[in-house]
């Protein structure tokens, strides 16, 4: 009896992490297509009118390494400064913010760290782990198919209204971009879905209804 059980959990389990490996695989592939294929992330980037020049400059001016830029930066007064010198700075900064040019962007001024095989393998691992969680949440869900879809395609609908809607609200992603990048996360989300509700979760029945 006991063998036929660790049988059983065996098999679940082997069951869970196939699903688990097939849709991590999914998401990859579905990476893949949205940035190298179907181009709507790229439509929304453009260049410099003087790309050489922009690079010295921030050669010269990101002296911090790469890290998170921005212009104008937010610069407090010294909390030596009178009253009169903080409401100065601080509408000094507004102004400019107001006026232009504003930027906030992840800047490397140097060589960069690593090659593509390894962000392939970190792309990889970051799908491995999302389709963990989302399928350790799915897999004792009593829901119908279409149910324990929607399921999955609800975290991409957060993902983007978590992330992305901030970046709108807050540092100016244009309208165009955000659509885009929800969909992108509502589609990947929705496919690691389909594969993940066929292996995990269980279909109601007569003893499920109240």
């Amino acid at each position: 009896m006991l063998a036929i059980v660790a049988m059983g959990c065996t098999i679940a389990w082997m069951k869970f992490f196939l699903a688990i490996v097939l849709a991590a695989l999914v998401s990859f592939t579905w990476g893949y297509v949205s940035w190298m294929q179907l181009s709507w992330h790229q439509a929304g980037m453009f260049e410099f009118k003087n790309e050489a020049a922009v690079a010295e400059v921030l050669k010269e001016n990101a002296t911090n390494g790469r890290g998170i830029y921005v212009l104008p930066f937010p610069r407090e007064a010294l909390d030596i400064a009178s009253e009169e010198e903080k409401a100065e700075q601080r509408k000094k900064v507004d102004d400019a913010n107001a006026e232009g040019p504003y930027m906030y962007a992840i800047v490397r001024p140097g060589k960069r760290d690593g090659d593509m095989k390894q962000s392939l393998i970190r792309s990889f691992v970051r799908s491995l782990i999302g389709c963990l969680l989302i399928g350790a949440l799915m897999n004792p869900l009593v829901l119908a198919f279409p149910g324990r879809v929607c399921f999955a395609a609800a975290f991409g609908a957060f993902a983007g209204l978590a992330v992305d809607a901030q970046q709108w609200i807050w540092f100016e992603l244009p309208l165009r971009d955000l659509i885009v990048n929800v969909a992108d996360h509502f589609i990947e989300w929705t496919l690691v879905g389909l594969v993940l509700a066929m292996f995990l979760g269980k279909e109601p029945n007569v003893n499920d209804i109240d």
